[in-house]
C-alpha cells in the first residue's frame, strides 16, 4: 500500500509540474474579453528608453491592442513614467504600473486594451517636456491628453 501511495504522489506531481511549465495547457478569456493580438496577449511592442541627460527615444510609440510598451532607464537618476494629467494620472493608469525606475532598469506597462493615444509624463519632472510622450494604441490619431488639467 505504501508503494502504490508514493507511485500516486509521484505521477501527480509529474501532471502537475506538466502542466505549470508550458506543458500545453490553455488560458480562459471571460466572455466579452477583447480578443489578444496575433501571437498572444500582453506582448510587449515597443521600448522607450529614458537616455542620459533626461530625452525619450523615441517620444511617441504605437502598439495594437492587447499588447504592452516597456520602459528602460539608462539616465543616471530615477524616473517615474506616469499616464497624463498629473497628479490625476487617469489618461491610460496602466502605464502607472511601471512605478519608478531606478537607473539601469527597466519595465512594462500592462496591456493596453483600448484604442487611443495614450499621454505620459515623468511624474517626478511633469514640467520637463522632453520627457513627455505619447503611447498610440491602434489606430488612434490625434493629441494625447494633456499634461495637466486646468482648474
Amino acid at each position: 500500500m505504501h508503494v502504490r501511495q508514493l507511485t500516486l504522489a509521484i505521477v501527480m506531481a509529474g501532471l502537475a509540474l506538466s502542466n505549470g511549465c508550458g506543458g500545453g495547457g490553455g488560458s480562459y478569456d471571460p466572455p466579452g474579453s477583447p480578443t489578444p493580438p496575433p501571437g498572444g496577449g500582453n506582448t510587449t511592442a515597443a521600448n522607450i528608453t529614458i537616455r542620459a541627460g533626461g530625452t525619450l527615444d523615441p517620444k511617441e510609440v504605437r502598439v495594437e491592442i492587447g499588447q504592452a510598451v516597456r520602459f528602460i532607464n539608462e539616465d543616471n537618476r530615477a524616473h517615474q513614467p506616469q499616464s497624463n494629467p498629473h497628479l490625476q494620472h487617469t489618461d491610460c493608469p496602466n502605464i502607472n504600473s511601471v512605478g519608478t525606475l531606478q537607473p539601469g532598469e527597466s519595465r512594462t506597462t500592462g496591456a493596453f486594451m483600448t484604442e487611443r493615444a495614450c499621454g505620459f509624463h515623468d511624474h517626478t519632472l511633469p514640467d520637463t517636456v522632453a520627457l513627455h510622450g505619447t503611447v498610440r494604441v491602434a489606430g488612434a490619431e490625434g493629441p494625447p491628453g494633456p499634461v495637466y488639467v486646468k482648474p
